[in-house]
């Protein structure tokens, strides 16, 4: 009698325990769902000036990283804006890992580092997301973070971090000022733009003229989705219920 009760008391703690860390893991988890590190390639992250791979004054010795050179030289238009946009190619966005339906996949937010090394610039960085590939379009409609994180001239790396929530994004203009009518989860639901912009106001998803090298690393894409542990977790709690019943009875 005695072993039966102290089965069924440890039983009862093992419930307990295994619905705390399950309830823990299914309401607070995330995990990165997709991560550009820049190791071999710049993995299709591009717009306005040309985007190399640099280990000059890396976060860490001989650690490649994204580097853009705007407006150095006086280039064109879409090369004197700090922008860093996906997609490169059109015909990748179907299979781009970082577009598609974000509600789906539980999306809630991005992360990078950055470096800043232009002399007279502050880069106000921001993140902006549509339906459509690119501003010039009328047709679909952008959001732009209205949290920022601020480089300023010389900044050294550091790291910025952008909530996907409605409540931290707003609407913008596209580049003939005209304004998407989209819902901002309509919009998540088929995000065909994603970029990286300096802009002081947020209020256009172009990005500001800038003059300078910046750098990027380690871009995570982070997920609100359980973890694959958190269903084994979930098992093993029916599994303890089933046990207890049996016993019980």
């Amino acid at each position: 009698m005695a072993k039966l009760t102290l089965i069924k008391r440890f039983n009862t703690f093992s419930l307990i325990s295994l619905l705390a860390c399950s309830s823990t893991c299914l309401l607070g988890s995330s995990y990165t769902g997709v991560v550009s590190d820049f190791t071999l390639q710049t993995d299709n992250w591009g717009g306005g000036a040309p985007s190399t791979l640099s280990i000059i004054d890396a976060i860490t010795a001989g650690n490649s990283y994204l580097r853009k050179e705007i407006n150095i030289d006086g280039g064109q238009t879409l090369q004197n804006r700090m922008v860093i946009r996906r997609p490169v190619n059109s015909s990748l966005i179907g299979s781009d890992p970082w577009l598609g339906n974000f509600i789906a996949r539980g999306v809630q937010r991005v992360e990078l580092d950055f470096n800043n090394w232009s002399i007279d610039d502050t880069v106000y960085l921001r993140l902006a997301l549509s339906n459509v590939t690119n501003p010039m379009i009328s047709s679909g409609t952008w959001w732009v973070s209205t949290t920022y994180a601020t480089f300023v001239p010389e900044s050294g790396w550091g790291s910025a971090s952008f909530n996907i929530l409605e409540s931290e994004m707003q609407r913008v203009g596209d580049f003939n000022g005209g304004f998407g009518q989209d819902s901002f989860l309509a919009t998540l639901s088929d995000i065909r733009g994603f970029r990286f912009i300096a802009s002081s106001t947020g209020y256009s998803a172009l990005g500001d003229e800038f003059s300078g090298s910046i750098g990027m690393d380690n871009v995570r894409l982070i997920s609100a989705i359980p973890e694959p542990s958190t269903s084994a977790i979930i098992m093993s709690l029916v599994a303890t219920l089933c046990l207890s019943r049996r016993q019980r009875a």
